[in-house]
């Protein structure tokens, strides 16, 4: 009982910060909102946004992880994407687009990664929205480990025309690689398998499926030796 006391009352401080650092970024007041979120990330993770932002996603993710149970793991992810996602609208509204951009991809990175661990279940209402964190992201490249995480994103979410938007992102980010090759057949295998129906209710069809293993086929055969 203790424990758990003490993650909600956590969890609690965490929200009203978050609520805190909004207000500032909501007037306009950006040097507060970024003093406010390099506090809670110190709090959080033991270094100031800066470090995060140098970091890759699998350290911040180990140093989130020990000794700490799953669901708490998610909170505390959700909780730096939520974080960079407000110091990512603070830098823009400081006409600094790099770092904007870096804070909205790395909680892009850290969203998906939960979600793709299976931890997408009872999204909490802080947690930034990937839909969200894409518009922010436009016209940004992103890298290729990003569209393929958003193939899967879309593909779990039964989104099957954005998965295959993803999956055409991965195949032009890669130069038709043959790994992202064989992940786009593997796709319209699954695809393959799905009732009109179900496919239907992901906006796609039976003649997209065929109409993209075609193209991956003469995508394949075009960057042949």
């Amino acid at each position: 009982m203790i424990r758990e006391d003490y993650i909600i009352g956590w969890i609690k401080r965490y929200i009203r910060w978050l609520a805190e650092i909004a207000g500032f970024v909501k007037t306009a007041d950006y040097e507060a909102a970024a003093r406010r979120v390099d506090l809670a990330l110190r709090d959080l993770l033991g270094i100031g946004p800066d470090s995060v932002l140098a970091l890759t996603d699998g350290e911040l993710l180990a140093r989130l992880t020990v000794d700490e149970p799953p669901p708490v793991v998610r909170d505390k992810c959700l909780l730096l994407a939520a974080l960079l996602n407000h110091l990512g609208s603070a830098a823009s509204g400081q006409n600094n687009a790099d770092v904007a951009r870096d804070c909205w991809l790395k909680a892009l990175q850290i969203v998906l990664a939960t979600q793709l661990q299976g931890r997408g279940e009872d999204w909490p209402e802080f947690a930034p929205a990937v839909p969200d964190l894409m518009a922010r992201l436009q016209p940004t490249e992103l890298p290729s480990r990003t569209h393929a995480a958003l193939l899967i994103y879309h593909e779990q979410r039964g989104e099957f025309a954005k998965a295959e938007d993803a999956l055409f992102r991965l195949l032009d980010a890669t130069e038709q690689a043959p790994a992202a090759v064989e992940i786009g057949f593997g796709f319209y295998q699954r695809m393959g398998v799905l009732s009109d129906d179900a496919l239907a209710a992901g906006d796609f069809s039976r003649a997209e499926v065929a109409a993209g293993l075609a193209e991956l086929q003469r995508r394949q055969e075009g960057a042949a030796p």
